[in-house]
């Protein structure tokens, strides 16, 4: 009985790393949107330009420097993606067959983009996440490949349609 619990504390840590990207991914997009406001723009542009960091001061001058349009568009796509992470959470809290299978979809979706970041604009902090969601979908797909082969395709079967 000690190996299904051990198990289910995965899937609960790994299920509360998607609520924090969820978290994380929200108030990026509350961030962004702020960036309307004419105030706003012009203090994080001080802030950047007094920071000696070049790509934060390009960062910051792209964003600011875009249509209300553009902001509103990339702050929409940040909440998408928040939702997403909250459903793939939530379920995986729930211990849901179906949130494995979408978080399986997704983070390896992610993974080839990932890669090309870590060659392109190598990190430290890029390797650490591309290693991260590599070993969450390795250790889904061998969940479900277990779950498969530990009932069967008959009793998989007879377990879906019994409900």
């Amino acid at each position: 009985m000690a190996e299904p619990a051990r198990r289910d504390r995965v899937i609960i840590v790994i299920g509360i790393a998607k609520l924090l990207k969820a978290l994380v991914l929200l108030a990026t997009a509350v961030s962004v949107l702020a960036t309307m406001n004419d105030g706003v723009r012009a203090r994080l542009r001080e802030l950047a330009a007094g920071s000696g960091r070049e790509p934060l001061t390009k960062l910051v001058a792209d964003l600011t420097g875009s249509t209300h349009h553009k902001i509103e568009l990339i702050a929409t796509l940040l909440l998408l993606y928040a939702a997403l992470f909250t459903v793939e959470g939530v379920g995986l809290l729930y211990r849901r067959v179906w949130a494995e299978w979408l978080t399986i979809i997704i983070t390896c979706s992610f993974i080839p983009l990932e890669i090309y970041e870590v060659i392109e604009k190598g990190s430290w902090i890029k390797a650490i996440v591309l290693v991260a969601n590599i070993l969450i979908a390795i250790y889904l797909i061998a969940r479900r490949i277990h779950a498969r082969h530990k009932h069967g395709l008959i009793g998989w079967l007879r377990d879906r349609f019994a409900r």
